[in-house]
């Protein structure tokens, strides 16, 4: 069974202390719920464009912006164009599956591949394992690392998902940095293994409640200093020095972009708060927030959805509360019965 090897350093327990006193003000924070989508909404467009950038995609955040929203058609970049509303389409696959609750699969792994590189890459290679053998290497075709061979990839990765599946007693942050780290090394695709990492990662984060409103990107940090990204993941130059490598410099390193992430979405919040919250006569809890941010994104939602959304609320009282929305103005109602739906009205 995979088990890493890591030292919990004091700079680590000071930086994750440090996360746990941020979340709470963030999970504390009321805010409209208008502004609330629009925190999600920018986390889902600055995400795109950090984590495509990264890969090499030319488009700006204000084009990234356009091609998500559709306000725009820009002809120019098509491949450009298509690897940001895959990755958008990938980013609510999530949204969605972190409802569940269930723990990560092969099947959820294949999916976000498929999505993210629909159009990308040839259909064989889409959703599928690569057949053959992975060498990465540098512009003057120096071998930078070589991944593990294509016949152990089902095995390797059902040992990392049987691990992070016995790992709820490690911290959140810890996990998912274990996850990126080990998933990345692995490189199961021909191509698209940064993205699908890293949304992986952010389902992780989503499945265990860590994913601070749904508003936390990471990827900003890897993509303003792409260098120090590759240089933390590359702690061997090939699988086996990987899987056995020492991770704690890995940890540090994504537990230092985490805070710094956590920090940007606090000061958001905290704008937010300061000029909208004398406004707010009813305030707004998670749980509304949460219906109201799935309606705005996905058009409409029902009683089971909602039941999906939020588990440990009893049916009479999700009624009442989608009805509150209908009441408020920001949701009507379709259908009747079972049938019922509600749909945004904003």
């Amino acid at each position: 069974m995979y088990q890493p090897v890591y030292t919990i350093t004091n700079q680590l327990l000071a930086v994750i202390a440090e996360i746990e006193r941020h979340r709470s003000k963030v999970e504390a924070s009321v805010i409209l719920p208008e502004r609330e989508i629009e925190l999600r909404y920018r986390a889902t467009v600055e995400a795109t464009h950090s984590s495509t950038s990264i890969e090499g995609n030319p488009l700006s955040r204000k084009q990234v912006e356009a091609v998500i929203s559709s306000k725009e058609r820009l002809t120019r970049h098509q491949y450009a164009e298509t690897e940001v509303r895959n990755y958008k389409k990938a980013l609510d696959y999530i949204d969605k599956r972190a409802l569940t609750h269930h723990p990560i699969t092969i099947q959820d792994i294949l999916a976000i591949h498929k999505i993210i590189m629909d159009g990308l890459l040839p259909a064989e290679k889409i959703g599928s394992f690569r057949r053959g053998d992975i060498f990465i290497a540098d512009q003057d075709g120096t071998v930078l690392y070589t991944g593990p061979k294509p016949d152990t990839l089902s095995a390797e990765l059902e040992e990392l998902l049987k691990w992070l599946e016995n790992a709820d007693a490690i911290h959140p942050v810890i996990t998912a940095a274990i996850l990126h780290y080990q998933f990345v090394s692995i490189h199961p695709f021909s191509d698209g293994n940064g993205r699908t990492t890293r949304v992986l990662a952010s389902l992780y984060l989503g499945l265990r409640d860590y994913d601070f409103r749904s508003s936390l990107v990471l990827d900003t940090f890897y993509a303003v200093d792409k260098s120090a990204y590759y240089r933390a993941l590359s702690l061997a130059g090939n699988y086996a020095g990987r899987k056995n490598a020492n991770l704690t410099s890995w940890l540090d390193y994504f537990a230092g972009g985490f805070l710094s992430a956590v920090k940007v979405l606090l000061a958001e919040i905290t704008l937010l708060v300061k000029y909208v919250e004398p406004l707010l006569k009813d305030k707004v809890s998670r749980d509304d927030a949460d219906l109201l941010s799935y309606v705005q994104q996905f058009g409409s939602i029902t009683l089971a959805e909602a039941e999906d959304i939020l588990p440990d609320v009893n049916k009479r009282t999700l009624q009442r509360k989608l009805r509150k929305m209908v009441d408020v103005g920001y949701f009507k109602m379709t259908g009747n019965a079972r049938d019922t739906k509600y749909i945004w009205a904003k």
